[in-house]
């Protein structure tokens, strides 16, 4: 038995470790900084507006939209995401395999972070302007 959980544990810490890169998302910038409005994918014309947890990443992770959007969150992993604006009370969770759409959060305009509460390397900016 307890061979076993040390096996786990160890397998747990090489999943972590090959899941940190935090890599795959289409976006061709980063959320660390490099996403402006010039940089970021622009789904202002779209309601709903389609963001896809794939790979241990969002798709795209840097992004505009308007304040008042739906927004569509498609998890194609075979885990549990959450999608979490920080500093907002937007923390949803995307059950493995799903699809959950949210009317918008109607947030002020502004530069935001967001990430994964399960998968902190999960990371994002969405930039929300007025409708």
């Amino acid at each position: 038995m307890r061979r076993s959980v040390l096996a786990l544990v160890a397998l747990t810490a090489l999943v972590g470790v090959a899941c940190s890169s935090g890599g795959g998302g289409s976006s061709s910038s980063s959320s660390a900084g490099g996403c402006t409005a010039d940089t970021a994918t622009d789904l202002t014309a779209q309601s709903p507006f389609t963001i896809t947890m794939k790979g241990l990443a969002y798709q795209p992770n840097c992004f505009s939209a308007k304040n008042n959007s739906t927004i569509k969150l498609v998890n194609q992993d075979t885990v549990n995401h959450t999608f979490t604006i920080i500093g907002t009370g937007v923390d949803v969770l995307i059950p493995a395999g799903q699809t959950v759409t949210k009317p918008g959060a109607n947030l002020a305009p502004a530069t935001y972070q967001f990430h994964c509460t399960i998968h902190p390397q999960m990371t994002g900016t969405l930039i929300v302007v007025a409708a």
